[in-house]
């Protein structure tokens, strides 16, 4: 959603025609390492298990295989650095165990239908014509269903999308994943079995960590420092940066409960025993409800599924589908429709604050934790206090420079994990919840991988 106020309806944005132009496509191969470094803020980029990845193009390339390349999607970035490792890093590490790929690499990146919303005209124009592919979330898309299903069975390069939905703002816990990469996967072997083809259907999990050099730590300081003033709270002395960050959670907390409470009417306990789980559960529950009775919706599913209708409803009366020709609307529609959009955008302030509170465990911190954990719990805290003052994921504070760290999970042929749990190779609900359980145990084997790194 917008980081600033609506105050005018717009007509519907049609996306070009999803194709890839290679001149496009080499440009951006070409400046990647600069974006990486001057925009993205990376100053290295690690490839672990790199032979994986390298192994897992090769064969799809030779059309031993179709692949899904599932990438974590813990802070915000992932995509862009998951273009950079497959159309620059890739190529290299190919090179380095003599091993010639066919072509040079890439994939169709799947995002949601918003992203070219709110990101800009930019966004809007390079997307298509690197081959991403929209999909909705809170509706099904017969067109961007076929194109993805298409894609995956016949395209030229493989699929790639993150498998949480959307940003999970958690690297080292457990994700929330959606059904669709198992689903796409499961879609897929069934068209080739359909048609009589052998090649094998591959999940690829990848996990992606960020590491900051010890110098941030100043930058983390002015990072606190920074929310202590905008929560009003003066420094104590002799205070840890631990305790800093304990007292900004309560803090926080207890601001957003006071609105709920006492302008939204929300019946939160003041219970001095609840947990801060339990109080920022009630919190995240008080502002769904209040942005569902903006938009006179009723409560279906869990938490990001009321998200994600939520998130449709605001976009759908700011980009109003009647507005094709809006120059010869009479003009007191024309004010109503902007009345709507404008209040769609704030009612979606309380959706915004789930999107991100839903993820957060303010209890997570402890004392001991490297500073990379450090760094994302600060960064999230500031996300929490921006996402109540009305900012979005584009405010997100982002400390610089980092390195990324992208660890390639073991590969998931479909047809074999399925018969090894004793299911049949078919799209049912029991597929794909045992390829999706798989898929979740070697997101955790890679974080597993990182902890130990460190502690090594």
């Amino acid at each position: 959603m917008y980081a600033q106020p609506i105050a005018e309806a717009k007509a519907p944005v049609r996306l070009a025609q999803n194709r890839i132009r290679p001149p496009v496509l080499a440009f951006f191969r070409l400046i990647s390492p600069l974006y990486m470094k001057a925009t993205l803020g990376f100053s290295r980029v690690r490839l672990l298990n790199a032979e994986r990845l390298v192994r897992a193009y090769a064969d799809f390339f030779q059309g031993k295989t179709r692949l899904l390349v599932a990438f974590r999607h813990p802070y915000g970035d992932e995509a862009q650095l998951m273009a950079y490792v497959i159309g620059k890093l890739l190529a290299r590490e190919a090179k380095a165990r003599g091993i010639e790929l066919a072509q040079k690499p890439h994939a169709h990146f799947v995002h949601g239908y918003e992203v070219p919303l709110w990101a800009g005209a930019f966004e809007r124009w390079l997307l298509p014509r690197v081959g991403a592919l929209p999909v909705y979330h809170a509706k099904f898309d017969s067109p961007s269903v076929r194109r993805i299903r298409g894609l995956m069975k016949d395209g030229r390069y493989p699929i790639a999308l993150a498998p949480e939905g959307q940003v999970s703002y958690s690297s080292e816990e457990p994700p929330r994943l959606e059904s669709g990469a198992s689903r796409i996967c499961l879609w897929c072997a069934e068209d080739l079995k359909r048609e009589g083809r052998n090649e094998a259907v591959v999940l690829l999990p990848i996990s992606i960590h960020q590491r900051w050099p010890k110098a941030t730590e100043k930058a983390l300081d002015a990072l606190i420092l920074g929310m202590e003033g905008d929560c009003g709270l003066a420094r104590v002395a002799g205070e840890s940066r631990f305790e800093r960050l304990q007292r900004l959670g309560e803090a926080v907390l207890a601001a957003a409960e006071q609105q709920y409470r006492h302008f939204y009417g929300a019946e939160l306990p003041e219970t001095p025993g609840l947990s801060s789980a339990q109080r920022l559960s009630g919190l995240r529950q008080a502002a769904l409800t209040t942005a569902e009775r903006c938009f006179h919706l009723k409560p279906e599913g869990d938490e990001i599924r009321r998200v994600y209708r939520i998130r449709q409803t605001g976009w759908d009366r700011i980009f109003r589908a009647d507005m094709a020709d809006s120059e010869q609307m009479p003009a007191l529609k024309r004010s109503l429709a902007d009345r709507l959009a404008g209040e769609a955008w704030y009612a979606s302030r309380h959706m915004e604050l789930v999107d991100l509170a839903y993820y957060l465990d303010l209890d997570r911190l402890k004392p001991e934790d490297p500073l990379e954990l450090y760094i994302e719990t600060a960064q999230n805290y500031y996300d929490l206090i921006s996402r109540l003052m009305g900012g979005n994921i584009s405010q997100r504070k982002a400390l610089r420079p980092k390195e990324g760290i992208v660890i390639v999970g073991k590969p998931l042929p479909v047809d074999r994990t399925l018969k090894a749990l004793g299911l049949q190779v078919k799209p049912s609900k029991a597929a794909t919840e045992a390829l999706n359980r798989v898929l979740l145990a070697e997101f955790l084997t890679c974080i597993e991988e990182i902890r130990q790194a460190r502690l090594g």
